[in-house]
């Protein structure tokens, strides 16, 4: 007779598995992230905010070929004594010859296309003999008029083929002009692209020519100092290449941002006396203090995030109190230029305010935080 009872090393297990069944998956929780923060601070700059620029020359030309040949001559300028050819930095006059193409071509076109032209010449003046002749004869009715047609017709004829050996000369003679590159006015030389013996074609460039006497500096400006800026006002500029201050003026403001800095490109143009500066240097463009003499907020750099209400706007967390907990809340900012090692903050925040500033990638807006030092 079986016994009335399962044996307890069978009924167990089942018991576990039954149990193990019915008990629910916990939900996952995240950890509490530990973040640092610091108290949003006062700063009251000496100075204005400053921007880095790079300088470029306000004109530039690329002195090109219009026809094809070889290079027979490249300019050469005086060197301790000796001479050498043209190369970078060199400054050259308005008009001087840059470099010569092999003319041996288009001074045998001319030749050919002149001597087409005293042909023509010829052939005109035997048709106005002509015409005079059949002219004399005509008013004497000693000629039909079919023929004082046919006079007049040679004369136009000829003086049509003269026109076109005449236009043919000077394509010849400006062809043999164009065999030369002239610089169209005074600069200095930024690159040299030809060598003796090379082979070039029609719009090949050969050099590049700037006008270096006056330049200009081009920076990214936020859109907050684009209500400060006026095309003509002046802004102070340095470098560390030479002691001393000079001034500028802005020319121009760009009307649509750049879609990846999101910053707008001004220029400020400046005489370059002595020709002290070369493109590719970098100057700072000071703005005039216009903050508040009480001082303006700051915050550190790694405070700033980008904004979950706006793509391209900016935001921070900011610690808050919740019912004996602390938590990270966001908070759309504007913000200012750079100061020092901080963000000037034009709006959404307020002194003594504790903002998140490492781990602040980490955090969303609500969840709970630990402060750590």
């Amino acid at each position: 007779m079986r016994d009335k009872f399962l044996k307890p090393y069978i009924w167990l297990p089942l018991a576990a598995l039954c149990c193990a069944g019915c008990s629910k998956e916990q939900p996952y929780q995240k950890p509490i992230t530990p973040v640092r923060v610091q108290a949003v601070a006062i700063e009251t700059p000496a100075e204005g905010p400053q921007y880095s620029g790079s300088v470029e020359p306000v004109s530039q030309v690329i002195v090109a070929f219009r026809l094809g040949g070889y290079v027979s001559q490249i300019m050469t300028v005086p060197d301790g004594g000796s001479t050498r050819l043209l190369q970078e930095s060199d400054v050259v006059p308005k008009g001087a010859a840059l470099v010569h193409l092999r003319d041996d071509d288009y001074k045998v076109k001319v030749a050919q296309a002149e001597s087409q032209q005293s042909q023509a010449q010829a052939g005109v003046d035997k048709a106005k003999l002509d015409y005079e002749r059949a002219d004399t004869l005509f008013k004497k009715q000693s000629l039909t008029k079919s023929d004082m047609d046919g006079a007049k017709a040679q004369l136009d004829n000829a003086q049509a083929m003269l026109k076109g050996a005449q236009a043919m000369v000077a394509e010849a003679n400006l062809a043999l002009k164009d065999s030369v590159l002239t610089a169209p006015s005074q600069g200095v030389v930024i690159k040299r692209l030809v060598e003796v013996g090379s082979l070039v074609g029609p719009g090949t460039p050969a050099v590049v020519l700037a006008d270096l006497r006056n330049l200009k500096a081009v920076f990214g400006a936020p859109d907050v100092l684009l209500s400060k800026l006026k095309i003509g006002m002046p802004l102070t500029l340095a470098t560390d290449s030479y002691p001393g201050t000079f001034t500028g003026r802005v020319t121009s403001i760009a009307s649509a941002a750049d879609p990846r800095s999101r910053v707008y490109d001004v220029e400020v143009s400046f005489p370059n006396p002595g020709l002290r500066l070369k493109p590719g240097m970098i100057v700072s463009i000071k703005m005039a203090n216009t903050h508040p003499a009480e001082g303006i907020p700051v915050v550190p750099m790694g405070s700033i995030v980008r904004s979950k209400n706006n793509p391209d706007g900016y935001a921070v967390y900011v610690v808050d109190d919740e019912g004996g907990k602390t938590v990270s809340r966001s908070r759309d900012v504007t913000l200012g230029g750079a100061l020092n090692n901080a963000i000037i903050v034009t709006a959404g925040l307020h002194p003594g305010e504790k903002v998140v500033t490492s781990g602040a990638t980490l955090v969303s807006d609500g969840e709970t935080i630990e402060i750590v030092p």
